[in-house]
């Protein structure tokens, strides 16, 4: 098989999959437990619409009424209305070359929407390692799912997530793909820098030329604007390159963080078995010797 082949069948393993490894991590922790119960759960090999798409793998979380309005209908009859929520979704859709894109959409409802209508959360150009990838993706959507669903309660460190997900990922708004708002914000302090520069060096020759008395003057000023000019021009090149390194930079800070996010996360899970296994091999020592006590009671008693 050739190459796109490869990650057409490898795509299709994991889709065959999903459903089972999602389900898993939907049942692995009580605040994942707690959403389930608040929206149901849906993991949907095929598209969340009939799931017969082969290209995308959709998880997400349903729709429930949260309030109910009275409305005022033909004929002044009173109608009850629900109003309803809708949960996050992560999707997995795989693109014609066999790569595949990991996008999250917020949760929402009637009347609250988030800025974002999905944030580009990863480029899989290996299929084959999805299920690795997985978790770290899990992860990123349980926390968008509690940072923007209306009985959300997330942690500190999902807020963090949350707040690295909308400044260092590709989003896109208003049907529009937009740049990171980090790269956005150090692309506005060069221009910043620029206009500043250019702005001074304009009424730098207004005054020049207010001044200039003879030629000879005139001529001097001529080669110290030509000099400002220079260095603004050698400056805005700088600024540029430099625009480009950071943007380059936040790229590998990208994939830095989210390498340093997994880690730390697999740290507090295997900390908390830890604690876990901890407290349940000190409850039965406990169910033991509590055994024991009321043995030695009852045996006292017989005598």
């Amino acid at each position: 098989m050739t190459d796109r082949a490869n990650r057409y069948a490898a795509f299709d393993n994991f889709r065959e999959g999903s459903k089972d490894l999602f389900e898993a991590y939907a049942k692995s922790t009580e605040s994942s437990l707690r959403l389930d119960s608040l929206y149901s759960f849906y993991v949907s090999p095929g598209g969340r619409y009939g799931g017969r798409n082969k290209k995308i793998v959709d998880v997400f979380y349903g729709n429930r009424p949260f309030d109910s309005i009275t409305e005022t209908g033909v004929n002044f009859q009173t109608i009850r209305k629900l109003e309803t929520a809708r949960g996050a979704t992560l999707s997995y859709q795989r693109t014609d070359d066999g790569l595949v894109l990991c996008s999250l959409s917020p949760a929402a409802s009637e009347n609250f929407h988030h800025p974002e209508d999905f944030i580009l959360l990863d480029m899989v150009k290996n299929p084959t390692e999805l299920e690795r990838k997985s978790k770290r993706h899990w992860r990123m959507f349980q926390a968008y799912m509690e940072s923007t669903c209306l009985d959300g309660k997330p942690t500190f460190f999902q807020k963090i997530l949350v707040f690295y997900l909308r400044n260092f990922k590709e989003f896109v708004a208003d049907k529009t793909l937009q740049k990171r708002r980090a790269s956005v914000f150090f692309r506005e302090i060069a221009k910043y820098t620029v206009t500043v520069g250019l702005s001074g060096f304009i009424i730098l020759m207004v005054n020049w030329s207010k001044d200039s008395i003879d030629s000879n003057q005139a001529l001097e000023r001529h080669h110290e604007v030509l000099s400002v000019y220079s260095n603004i021009a050698e400056n805005a090149k700088i600024i540029a390159k430099s625009s480009e390194a950071i943007d380059a930079r936040i790229k590998i800070l990208d994939q830095t963080t989210s390498d340093n996010l997994q880690s730390l996360s697999l740290t507090i899970l295997e900390s908390a078995s830890r604690i876990e296994r901890s407290l349940d091999s000190l409850k039965e020592a406990n169910e033991t010797r509590a055994k024991k006590v009321e043995g030695k009671g009852a045996q006292h008693v017989g005598e």
